[in-house]
């Protein structure tokens, strides 16, 4: 209690740029695009925050799509996989493939999900050396953890090395409570901060997309002021189209953005988890593709006269639960703790309804635009993994149980793994997409 009543003091990690024209290489979708062509199916995978439990089913998901065989047997879905966009827990998984492929699928269980990560954490804020330490300085416990997950899960590994990496793009969310809205961890982002990310650290991205707030601090990112970074022309359009069509959305996106334009601001980006504004990273996608001009101005941008891919395919894995209390069991009125999970639960449930429906809808409205702009028919897939639609009743209430923390027992873990394989596999909407794309299922183990 003495320690948590002292300040601290933000550790600045992001390096300036005054051209970033030079900054090499260029972690953005076009650049990536550029090095991996996006073929017939462009498959985007959403991970959703919710601790270890998120990261076990992205992974789940992972492994199920590494062994959907397609063309025969000879490759794998997994490697139709062009984006992923995660927050919070599932970030972790995101990141570890990036960087690492499919080493994840040897040694991930071990370095990260059956792991006690929140109890060595614990250990280590509350170790008699690393108190005393903190006692005479202005570190935060968002620095040790970072220097956990940097030494222990992501080795020392830069966007540099993730932008070098032959796997999907990856889009790491947080939140910035200044200009209160989403942060997304590419460079088109820290364009607007004169900043260089390719030297910053994937651990230090992940930390901000987890970080949630009175538990651990904000991760500070500076706006340096050396660059003459004036408003991009892409950024002026999408203000006109939003004060055009009264688009509230897009409007909230480019203000987002102004605002670390203006110099009067605050100089810090205060970061903080990623699934305040999102937790199931879908809304990086909206964002994207309302700031790019639409659906058919992105496509033309990138595709080098390309045809458009023939199916576009959106996989969410939403690891929210129902939280299980005691209220209206009896008279006794509901405690703080209580009243608190559950109003938490209702605004996160409701947000996710919210989100799914609209990128559902424009998901669809791409895949027309794209047919009846080019002459090429386009198909959609919405695929929504989600753990609250679990049809067992003990199922449901075992998983349920299952706290949102950064510590999972191997039962535990190895269970929400099973369950989102098997939800995918069974999933409606990915039974149609493997019938189209002649793929063979995966032959379910005992």
């Amino acid at each position: 209690m003495l320690l948590s009543g002292c300040s601290s003091i933000g550790k600045v990690e992001n390096r300036p740029a005054t051209d970033l024209a030079s900054v090499q290489p260029r972690y953005s979708a076009s650049h990536h695009d550029r090095t991996h062509p996006l073929g017939d199916t462009l498959v985007v995978l959403a991970f959703s925050g919710g601790g270890t439990r998120a990261a076990a089913m992205s992974y789940g998901v992972l492994e199920e799509l590494r062994d959907t065989r397609l063309n025969g047997g000879k490759t794998r879905l997994l490697d139709e996989v062009d984006r992923i966009s995660s927050v919070s827990g599932g970030s972790f998984t995101s990141a570890y493939y990036g960087l690492f492929g499919d080493r994840i699928f040897e040694d991930f269980r071990e370095i990260f999900l059956y792991k006690d990560v929140q109890g060595e954490l614990t250990d280590l804020v509350l170790g008699l050396v690393d108190m005393l330490r903190r006692l005479f300085s202005t570190e935060s416990r968002t620095e040790v953890a970072i220097r956990y997950y940097d030494k222990n899960i992501f080795r020392g590994k830069t966007f540099a090395d993730l932008a070098r990496s032959p796997g999907p793009f990856i889009l790491i969310n947080a939140s910035d409570l200044n200009s209160r809205s989403q942060f997304i961890f590419i460079q088109p982002q820290f364009d607007f901060l004169c900043s260089d990310l390719s030297d910053f650290k994937v651990a230090r991205a992940v930390a901000a997309s987890s970080a949630v707030p009175v538990l651990f601090a904000p991760i500070l990112i500076k706006r340096h002021d050396d660059c003459n970074l004036s408003k991009p022309q892409w950024l002026r359009e999408a203000e006109e189209t939003a004060r055009k069509k009264d688009d509230q959305r897009l409007m909230e996106a480019v203000d987002s953005l102004n605002f670390y334009l203006d110099k009067n601001n605050p100089p810090y980006a205060t970061l903080v988890d990623g699934g305040i504004t999102d937790n199931l990273g879908l809304r990086t996608l909206l964002r994207n593709v309302g700031l790019s001009g639409g659906v058919l101005k992105m496509y033309q941008r990138s595709s080098h006269s390309k045809p458009p891919p023939k199916r576009i395919v959106v996989i969410v894995v939403n690891a929210s639960v129902t939280s299980v209390t005691d209220i209206g069991k009896s008279l006794v009125l509901p405690s703080l703790s209580d009243t608190l999970t559950v109003v938490t639960d209702m605004q996160l449930h409701l947000y996710n309804t919210e989100t799914n429906s609209l990128l559902k809808e424009e998901l669809m409205q791409w895949a027309k635009t794209l047919s009846s702009a080019t002459g090429y028919p386009v198909e959609s897939y919405y695929i929504d993994i989600d753990a609250t639609d679990i049809q067992d009743e003990q199922e449901r209430v075992y998983f349920n149980k299952i706290p949102t923390s950064f510590s999972l027992e191997r039962e535990q873990a190895d269970r929400l793994i099973s369950l989102a394989r098997r939800m995918l596999r069974n999933n409606p909407e990915f039974k149609r997409l493997l019938r189209d794309l002649g793929a063979t299922p995966v032959t379910p183990s005992p």
